[in-house]
């Protein structure tokens, strides 16, 4: 049996090697910030993405978005991500226009994008609708059946590492992550997480091929 991990950040190598022994056959690690950019992209043997998370939007270089822009040109195969909105955390108005930015960037290199939204969906949701054509993940999905319901004619498809959203989930749009370290301790434990779930991981890794490759 395999899985997929839709998503973690920056790891030790030897949990990522961990997790390939543990049959995790591939893995979509994130970047929050300009400081683990290079790091990510990196790690080998992963899926990456590059992006400015909205826990990380002060302080960040004056040309940021266009920095982000060349790594990403330089780089053909990398995804946007970690992307999003969250009201539990400050200086949202940047958060909105930092976001933006970022779709805009996605838009134009026709990347997929990997979203964070916490209590922000209608603030999110108007935004989204000036960028449909956008190939999305919306990690650690925090949405209900409405949100689920708006983003049905998106190219949109959705992570869990918890039972609670399963059910909303088209299954042919669900995904699974340790969104290691933070959720699971590492990708390595995603077997278990599977079992737990009481997921399919052959449509799940049906599913992770088709958000790569294609709708």
């Amino acid at each position: 049996m395999t899985y997929t991990d839709a998503h973690c950040h920056l790891l030790d190598k030897n949990e990522f090697d961990m997790a390939k022994t543990a049959g995790i056959n591939q893995i979509i690690c994130n970047a929050t910030n300009p400081k683990d950019w290079q790091n990510v992209l990196a790690v080998k043997n992963v899926i990456h993405a590059i992006g400015i998370h909205p826990w990380y939007v002060s302080d960040l270089p004056e040309n940021v978005i266009s920095d982000l822009e060349n790594l990403l040109v330089s780089n053909i195969d990398v995804h946007i991500g970690e992307i999003g909105l969250d009201k539990c955390k400050n200086d949202f108005y940047k958060q909105e226009e930092l976001f933006i930015l970022q779709l805009e960037l996605a838009e134009k290199l026709k990347r997929p994008v990997h979203v964070h939204c916490v209590r922000a969906w209608g603030e999110m949701l108007p935004i989204l609708k000036g960028h449909k054509d956008l190939k999305y993940l919306f990690h650690g999905f925090s949405g209900d059946k409405n949100i689920i319901h708006f983003l049905s004619d998106y190219n949109a498809y959705f992570s869990v590492n918890r039972t609670s959203k399963i059910p909303l989930i088209p299954t042919d749009r669900l995904l699974i992550e340790s969104d290691a370290p933070d959720g699971l301790p590492s990708p390595a434990n995603l077997p278990f997480l599977y079992m737990q779930l009481g997921v399919n991981a052959e449509q799940i890794n049906q599913n992770f091929q088709r958000f790569l490759n294609g709708r």
